[in-house]
């Protein structure tokens, strides 16, 4: 028997930083999050003998043991262990791990493969897990059992698909909101959002662990950015809504000042040199899509200035991505 199944990266266009524990533990987190059609996909492949054998083509990893009792932290594939590990599965395998993104551009890699296993799992042993079970567990295992220091956002936004609004709540729990967009505002967002890889992937370790600090102390005036950012989530949810897109990209260029002020490194020269060009040729306003530091700007720039941001910033070495929205989240596609 074989499973192949799929889960999408995202975007996020309001709120990043407040979906930390640090932070909606005390005050409530708020993320606008788009899925995109860039996809983590998972090939497994039941074995006649009890042998695991994981491999990982985005980086070059792969692990072969005997039986599960032999899986291994700490080769570079502690997502799938873990994931393996957790729901105790005792039958041979092979699992074949393969990305449309890189690791480590801010797109949520990391949240988008722990999901896909996770439901690769779901339809091999017919668990009936529901989208939010398996938003909760893979945040839970990355970071409750592994120890990384992320948000919640990237599972939930994988998990459901779509464009959506997500609460999370002192408490623990989270809410799922889809957005309601009219058809030609989706495909205007769809038309005018830009997303460039800067070239660099980056560590977002470091850089989260920082801002995690900083929040529980309360110091630098993070809190008060993340305050910030929180607010201009709900006028991020208005004005896609009302499909007011100008403000929309207004609104992204004030978050990315707030966002600025979290930690050290998530800017740096040659990224505020990209941003600038960007918005000298027309865009109006953006942000890296991630913690920061590299990976994916992501630029909101009508259709008519388009042409010469592209222009602009194929000069400095970027390349542009296309996508669509996804709309179905963690699927199975084969099994």
């Amino acid at each position: 028997m074989t499973i192949i199944s799929r889960s999408p990266v995202r975007i996020s266009f309001g709120g990043g930083g407040t979906d930390l524990a640090s932070y909606y533990e005390k005050y409530g987190g708020v993320v606008v999050s788009a899925a995109i059609n860039k996809y983590f996909y998972t090939i497994l492949e039941i074995r006649l003998d009890d042998r695991i054998q994981i491999i990982s083509s985005d980086l070059q990893l792969n692990q072969t043991v005997s039986d599960a009792y032999h899986l291994k932290f700490g080769e570079g594939l502690d997502i799938p262990v873990a994931v393996l590990k957790h729901f105790n599965v005792q039958r041979g395998l092979n699992l074949f791990m393969a990305s449309e993104i890189p690791p480590g551009t801010g797109l949520g890699s990391s949240g988008a493969v722990t999901v896909n296993i996770i439901n690769t799992i779901n339809a091999l042993e017919r668990l009936k897990l529901t989208k939010q079970d398996m938003a909760e567990l893979a945040y839970k295992i990355e970071f409750q059992e592994l120890g990384l220091p992320i948000g919640k956002q990237d599972e939930y936004a994988s998990a459901f698909g779509g464009v959506n609004f997500i609460k999370f709540n002192t408490d623990g729990t989270a809410e799922v909101e889809p957005l309601n967009i009219p058809r030609e505002v989706r495909v205007r967002m769809e038309s005018d959002v830009m997303l460039f890889f800067t070239g660099r992937t980056r560590e977002s370790s470091k850089i989260l662990k920082s801002q995690d600090k900083s929040t529980k102390d309360e110091s630098g005036g993070v809190v008060d950015s993340l305050h910030s950012i929180k607010k201009l989530a709900f006028e991020v949810k208005k004005a896609i809504e009302s499909g007011d897109l100008v403000e929309f990209g207004k609104l992204l260029d004030i978050s990315w000042q707030a966002k600025k002020n979290l930690a050290t490194g998530i800017t740096n020269p040659r990224v505020d040199k990209i941003y600038d060009l960007a918005k000298q040729n027309g865009a109006l306003g953006g942000k890296l899509t991630g913690a920061g530091g590299g990976g994916y700007i992501m630029l909101y720039c009508e259709k008519a200035y388009q042409k010469a941001v592209t222009k602009a910033l194929l000069k400095e070495g970027l390349s542009p991505l296309d996508f669509h929205f996804d709309k179905k989240g963690a699927s199975i596609i084969n099994g």
